[in-house]
């Protein structure tokens, strides 16, 4: 049976035990005591303890701090902590290549069909307002709500995979968006269909916010683990893009508006039985748990941390529920990541305004061609993609030699310093190559930039917050979640209203005078990202545990 002792904080109930404590002044000193349903701080013992596996009269570390200088153990009747040994299969972070692989590829699934649902409705605009004869601010709505349901749904779903498991969150969040997304499909009024789509992007948003806690579960190599994070936001975009296309030409088929959720739901249904066979429980602490409950029956006096923190409604509202909000204003490196991250992930979702306008009213294309103009946006983030992994093959060099200190800035920022800078390159191009004089075709390879910029800060950041925040990366990432999508939200409501006044080329300038006075943030990270971790109550705790 895997047995270690750790540092824990937390309560105890109804434990007897005898506390050896060693004092300067009195070392014969014995102390009795009953530890109740009072905070305690459990240290690790300095001196050797002797563990006897499989029995439960063995030695457990159960001691207090106090004024003495060496506090030993307490050995009578005291439960063992368990833990994994190295080695584990059990351990998620020693599952095998493939099984790793198989996992993430499901995660990648379930996160471009929730991304294709937040944009699809896009391509599919006119036919929907034209069926139930609603304006052009109404039928916004239906991709605004959505993403409204994007900001709610990670303030629960990230902080809860961190409480009673990842598979019953993932699992369960998938099962409604599947529900709402059929239910989209028979929608008999536009209220409805904007109520129900407001649900379905309340669930759909648990891959995204769920997805790097997962990743940090089961990748400890920090190189695999970034390259899964940077497919999972390649996909991001990718999923995002194709949507107004394909929607776009199903929309103005024979099959109709409503075939475009109806294929959705398809989509998700067989992702998600895909799910339901494949993505086991991987957040460690609470497979530790069960496994001391399962020993308990079998009569060992085991106990895991996991067991020993509060379970009451009050606890799990203040550490879990809000933990991303603490993050939020408390974590200098949350912030900031949420700022810059989600100001360019609003200009995704601009350019699903902008487009139509540039492509389809001014130069009279179809819907279902207008929306293949993003593609390019595709093709950059490919290309970033495959940016990173090379970049990746070169930290692994650098990490081979002897003496070679590879910090976390170096691993993860200098790709995302040169890109950054491709955003507001994206946006001018965008902005003074609209005329109608120019070719099309010039006008949509902008996109080429705005997709390595777009991408690389996501792969970058998230990236950089998994490794600051590992076990926590979900609230970390949830977070994220939910301000980008909180900008992403707005911009569609602004977006009209600035092309209608201000014409494409000065409200995309707007945009862009703005992205390059961000651009050098990844450069701040790179100079000063090590002092930051030094402040972060999260990173600087978790960067002194194998967590």
């Amino acid at each position: 049976m895997p047995v270690a002792v750790h540092d824990v904080t937390d309560e105890i109930s109804n434990i007897d035990v005898e506390l050896v404590a060693v004092s300067a002044a009195d070392p014969q000193l014995v102390l009795h005591r009953n530890i109740s349903r009072e905070k305690s701080v459990l240290v690790k013992v300095p001196t050797p303890t002797r563990v006897h596996r499989g029995t439960s009269t063995a030695t457990c570390p159960v001691v207090e701090k106090s004024s003495y200088e060496c506090l030993a153990y307490a050995e009578i009747n005291s439960p063992i902590l368990i833990d994994f040994e190295p080695g584990d299969p059990t351990d998620p972070r020693n599952f095998t290549t493939t099984r790793k692989y198989v996992m993430t590829a499901v995660l990648i699934a379930l996160l471009l069909n929730s991304t294709f649902a937040s944009s699809v409705t896009s391509g599919a605009s006119n036919a929907i307002r034209a069926h139930f004869g609603s304006s052009t601010i109404v039928t916004t709505l239906l991709i605004s709500l959505f993403m409204v349901g994007f900001v709610i749904g990670p303030l629960f779903w990230a902080p809860m995979s961190e409480h009673v498991g990842r598979r019953y969150i993932v699992l369960s969040s998938f099962t409604l968006y599947f529900l709402f997304t059929v239910a989209c499909a028979l929608a008999p009024s536009m209220a409805t269909l904007i109520g129900f789509r407001f649900l379905q992007g309340l669930c759909a948003t648990c891959p995204i916010a769920v997805s790097g806690g997962v990743f940090a579960d089961i990748y400890s190599d920090p190189i695999k683990r970034g390259r899964a994070v940077a497919l999972f936001c390649g996909s991001t975009i990718m999923g995002s893009l194709s949507g107004p296309f394909i929607a776009g030409y199903i929309s103005t088929s024979y099959l109709g508006w409503r075939w475009v959720f109806w294929i959705t739901a398809i989509w998700a249904g067989f992702t998600l039985a895909c799910t339901y066979l494949v993505l086991p429980e991987t957040f460690r602490p609470l497979i530790i748990m069960r496994r001391a409950q399962n020993l308990r029956r079998g009569g060992q006096n085991v106990v895991a941390a996991y067991e020993l923190q509060d379970k009451d409604l009050k606890s799990v509202v203040l550490h879990v529920l809000l933990r991303p909000i603490n993050m939020l204003f408390k974590e200098m490196i949350v912030a900031a990541i949420c700022v810059y991250v989600g100001f360019t992930y609003g200009l995704l979702y601009m350019f699903f305004q902008a487009y139509p306008v540039i492509f389809q009213q001014e130069r009279g294309m179809s819907p279902g061609k207008g929306g293949l103009m993003l593609l390019p946006i595709g093709l950059g983030a490919a290309l970033t993609t495959v940016a990173h992994y090379a970049y990746d093959i070169r930290i692994q060099r650098l990490k081979k030699i002897p003496g070679k200190v590879v910090s976390m800035e170096l691993e993860r920022l200098p790709v995302t310093m040169v890109a950054s800078w491709f955003l507001p390159v994206s946006l001018f191009w965008l902005a003074w190559t609209s005329y109608n004089k120019i070719p099309f075709a010039v006008t949509m390879l902008g996109g080429i930039f705005f997709g390595l910029g777009f991408t690389s800060l996501f792969i970058g950041f998230l990236n950089y917050a998994t490794d600051c925040y590992k076990i926590y990366a979900a609230s970390a990432h949830g977070i994220m979640s939910v301000t980008r999508s909180m900008i992403g939200a707005s911009l569609p409501l602004v977006a009209p209203a600035m092309y209608e006044k201000l014409g494409v080329r000065w409200a995309t300038t707007i945009w862009a005078l703005i992205s390059l006075a961000m651009a050098p943030i990844p450069i701040l990270f790179f100079k000063y990202g090590h002092i930051l971790r030094q402040k972060s109550t999260f990173a600087s705790a978790l960067a002194s545990q194998d967590l």
